[in-house]
């Protein structure tokens, strides 16, 4: 699916010069999902994200008073009252009351929540909301991409006044692909030194990280400097902290049913899936776990299903907890990260083979199992692969164990906090 997606985007993207890249990852996505989802405006939705643009200014002109000169950005999710988990390995060690903390965040609740026990706080998405006004959706898929372009012309105008008026220095951001261009495209023309930290698997997939590039970019293991690398060769010139895998150090104990965690992605089809479900939970050798992301509004159809065939399900639960708790045997999924983060916990990742082959180089690079149906699975529990645990690890994560005081360091020295 995403090798024809990728063939032609790639004779589309070549259309549009430089001045495009702060939207191109929205072209492959508007390619991918053959639909253009425009902002729908409402007198709510009007009201709520005017003030959040109002608690924007307010601590603009207050980081202003402070002389604040380090921008920061980072994703907030519903339902949650932290920063993203992946952003903890740096964010747990970063000082944010010496930056702008530019928050991405879809919910009003979670946004004034943050506001208020976070510091320095100012929101991504009013401001992307209100630059949707007056761009409506066209008839042709380059014509809505042009659209799109336009807003994200109209973001980097402003964040480009927010940061000339802060006098910005250093800008620090997890590397979210939809807006880390629009931020690099700012930090180049401003002379900002830029600072990205990793949070999923580089893919070629993902168009966002194929074009500027970070000064500066915290990764897990040499496994994933390698990947950016191959990904874009722009990398081997910049500089690399590998911050190490986190020593997860649970419990290991024999489970007296095999413990799966199925990782749900976002455009699983319903019934496929379930099908395939109801097969895996029929096994009485078998006890079957469900994890949304926690972006994912999880509808009715799937707790119904859940409840309906006694599996216990996770929507907003770290993979800290569940493991503690649970001490998953295998991690199942198709195009999930987390599959790289199985063999931390101890788990075997089993990749499920599907028209999506987003992540199918997790297979050419041997470090997961693949099963393209129900008895693969049967087949791969039956023969016990705990063999490929070790292995799988040493590919991935290395030897480097991650320290908090040696990431913290490295923030200190390079951010002057």
């Amino acid at each position: 699916m995403h090798k024809k997606i990728l063939h032609k985007f790639n004779n589309i993207e070549k259309k549009f010069d430089d001045d495009y890249v702060i939207s191109k990852n929205s072209l492959y996505n508007l390619i991918l999902n053959k639909k253009f989802t425009h902002q729908k405006l409402s007198t709510i939705g009007f009201i709520k994200n005017l003030i959040l643009v109002v608690l924007s200014l307010i601590t603009i002109f207050l980081c202003k008073i402070k002389r604040i000169k380090i921008a920061n950005y980072f994703i907030v999710h519903k339902n949650s009252n932290n920063y993203d988990n992946r952003s903890k390995y740096i964010l747990d060690n970063f000082n944010l009351k010496k930056s702008i903390n530019i928050v991405r965040c879809q919910s009003l609740k979670e946004s004034l929540k943050f506001y208020f026990f976070f510091p320095n706080v100012i929101f991504f998405m009013p401001i992307d909301y209100f630059n949707t006004f007056f761009l409506l959706k066209k008839k042709f898929l380059l014509e809505n991409y042009k659209v799109i372009h336009k807003k994200e012309l109209r973001n980097l105008k402003i964040f480009t006044v927010i940061f000339k008026f802060l006098k910005i220095k250093k800008f620090l951001s997890i590397d979210d692909l939809r807006v880390i261009q629009l931020f690099l495209k700012i930090c180049k023309k401003l002379n900002i030194s830029s600072y990205g930290y990793m949070h999923y698997k580089f893919s070629k997939y993902a168009p966002g990280i194929r074009y500027l590039c970070f000064d500066n970019f915290f990764v897990w293991s040499d496994f994933f400097k390698k990947k950016l690398i191959k990904v874009n060769k722009k990398y081997k010139y910049k500089k690399f902290f590998i911050t190490g895998y986190p020593d997860k150090k649970n419990l290991r104990i024999k489970n007296k049913k095999v413990k799966i965690l199925y990782l749900l992605d976002l455009d699983l089809n319903f019934k496929k899936t379930i099908f395939f479900l109801k097969k895996l939970n029929s096994n009485k050798k078998v006890e079957l776990f469900l994890k949304f992301k926690p972006q994912y509004r999880m509808l009715s159809d799937w707790r119904a299903f859940c409840k309906n065939h006694n599996i216990k399900y996770f929507e907003n639960e770290s993979l800290d907890y569940i493991n503690k708790i649970y001490n998953m045997d295998y991690f199942v999924a198709t195009v999930s990260t987390a599959l790289l983060e199985a063999t931390l916990y101890g788990a075997i990742p089993i990749k499920l083979m599907t028209s999506n082959d987003f992540a199918d180089d997790m297979i050419e690079d041997k470090i997961v199992l693949k099963a393209h149906n129900f008895k693969d699975i049967k087949r791969i529990i039956k023969n016990n692969n705990k063999k490929n645990l070790k292995s799988f690890f040493i590919k991935v994560w290395g030897k480097k164990k991650y320290q908090a005081q040696n990431v913290k360091k490295i923030l200190l020295k390079q951010f002057d906090q």
